[in-house]
């Protein structure tokens, strides 16, 4: 059962959200780095993709996330199989408003949701057929999705797009069949002093290179998802765009006191 509500519902958000006791993650690439701290599951996405090549490489199976003072911490089950070009998209709905559209361009469309991200990251894996891997981060500004990359680490790689392999500062770390993302709270543009405890929606997807990708596997937007265990619509035409409308809700454990943010907002080299 997916839990998820609008952050307009403040109280209902808060009580429904899935919650973790505070706990720094040490990265590995393993299931265990959550587990063996005493992380429970946010939410257990089971099977509900096709399979290709003995695999399911659409799949998102169980995920979890927690926080410490300073970074949140999210892993989840997706395993690299069959396909080149794969990319992992997270979203984060942290204040009122967003965006509908997506960052990167994929069917994936939020019109229909009363609250929509205001943050988004996408992560393109690398896999046996193409080795080449970046993290984006985008914010929701007047201007469109603004890559906020420099914020989070100005000595990035990979030329003027101003991101590349872990280019956000954070660490992902893709063991073969676990994906784990640390991502610094203030990034998101939140605050965890003074026993500020929020409440943010998360959702996760998977889908490809291209203009034409919905998205194939969701966390809370199951119906979304263009994959089934019996057939997968590639490109939009055939099915209609991936329209997700909820998050699955993320209740910050501020037990650990937070340190006040010193990173402030770095003026954007590109666009």
């Amino acid at each position: 059962m997916k839990v998820a509500t609008s952050l307009t519902a403040c109280a209902l958000t808060a009580l429904l959200a899935g919650g973790a006791s505070a706990a720094t993650i040490t990265f590995t690439g393993n299931e265990t780095d959550f587990t063996s701290q005493g992380v429970p599951l946010l939410e257990d996405d089971g099977v509900d993709t096709q399979a290709f090549c003995d695999g399911l490489p659409l799949d998102i199976g169980k995920v979890y996330v927690t926080n410490d003072a300073t970074n949140l911490y999210i892993g989840y089950q997706y395993a690299r199989a069959c396909f080149c070009d794969m990319n992992l998209g997270v979203a984060f709905n942290t204040r009122l408003g967003g965006r509908a559209d997506d960052a990167f361009g994929r069917q994936i469309d939020w019109t229909n949701a009363p609250d929509k991200p205001d943050f988004m990251l996408y992560d393109v894996i690398p896999t046996g057929c193409n080795p080449y891997n970046f993290e984006a981060l985008y914010e929701d500004s007047a201007g469109g999705w603004q890559n906020v990359s420099h914020q989070v680490n100005p000595n990035y790689d990979n030329g003027p797009s101003g991101f590349g392999s872990d280019g956000l500062g954070i660490v992902d770390t893709d063991g073969g069949n676990f994906v784990e993302i640390k991502l610094p709270v203030e990034v998101l543009s939140l605050d965890l002093t003074g026993g500020n405890c929020p409440t943010i929606g998360i959702e996760w997807w998977t889908t490809q290179e291209g203009g034409t990708k919905p998205g194939f596997d969701f966390v809370a937007n199951d119906a979304e998802g263009r994959s089934t265990p019996s057939s997968t619509c590639f490109d939009v035409g055939p099915c209609p765009p991936s329209m997700p409308t909820i998050f699955a809700n993320y209740l910050f454990d501020c037990a650990t006191p937070a340190r006040p943010s010193t990173l402030g907002r770095v003026k954007l080299l590109y666009r």
